[in-house]
């Protein structure tokens, strides 16, 4: 039996190369889209609202509740006020949620996870998630001998500074050194030196660029650097497919690619 996966921000960014690659996955069926309300698409075939240049078989909509009650799953890629009303529906619903929004602060998603089963990444990437998890790893063996710094660019389109991804790279950095993780642009602080145990963080914007993310442990003699540059957009797209069919035979809970890829 197929999987049945719903896109919430069908027509966006991220949600073109998710309903792209549904369209390659011969174990999942696309159960709609869900586009903003009075957008001028709403009511045509997906596949022509994306200029594909055929019909799918599902219609663009504007309904989030009758997206979750026709899906197994439910992805999303849109922003903090649309997934607050994703997250409401998968509660009263007890339906999967699989989110890459970022710049969510404030959102208690343990709450909403009570009844449902929701899976937030701030980037569904394998090879980011893998970073991660090597970030984590160097920092505990290396200590506060060592300064963090964590560069990151992206499109000059990018909202959220530094990105979600950078704050995930820093949080693992924070917990392989057993310190309290808080964002240190210590450029802007009080003093310009830097101080034991704090991590660095750096963003630059411009262009079309994807995702390129730079972690560098550096102290008087040596550098060492961990780095992922996103290609395609596809990484994240497939990413985001590999969680929700993981995500939608589990109890209610909330999860993160870490799980997925058990790292």
């Amino acid at each position: 039996m197929k999987t049945k996966i719903g896109i919430v921000g069908c027509l966006g960014r991220m949600g073109r190369f998710i309903v792209s690659e549904l369209r390659n996955c011969g174990n999942v069926e696309m159960s709609g889209g869900v586009a903003k309300s009075g957008n001028e698409k709403i009511g045509l075939d997906i596949g022509l609202a994306l200029n594909i240049g055929l019909e799918i078989g599902v219609k663009v909509t504007d309904s989030i509740f009758n997206l979750f009650k026709s899906s197994d799953v439910v992805i999303d890629f849109t922003n903090k006020e649309c997934l607050l009303q994703c997250l409401e529906v998968a509660y009263d619903l007890e339906k999967p949620l699989v989110s890459g929004t970022t710049g969510i602060d404030g959102i208690d998603l343990k709450e909403y996870s009570k009844k449902a089963p929701i899976l937030w990444s701030a980037n569904m990437s394998i090879g980011v998630n893998l970073l991660c998890k090597l970030v984590q790893d160097a920092s505990k063996s290396l200590g506060q001998d060592y300064d963090v710094e964590i560069w990151e660019m992206h499109h000059s389109l990018k909202k959220d500074s530094p990105s979600g991804t950078a704050i995930a790279l820093g949080e693992a950095a924070a917990e392989g050194l057993n310190v309290d993780f808080k964002i240190n642009h210590y450029f802007n602080s009080d003093s310009n030196f830097r101080k034991k145990g704090s991590i660095g963080f750096a963003v630059s914007r411009g262009g079309g660029i994807i995702g390129d993310h730079k972690v560098m442990f550096t102290n008087e003699g040596e550098q060492i650097e961990l780095s992922h540059r996103g290609i395609n957009r596809n990484i994240y797209a497939k990413g985001a497919i590999k969680a929700a069919l993981w995500l939608a035979q589990k109890p209610a809970g909330l999860y993160s690619m870490k799980n997925v890829l058990e790292i």
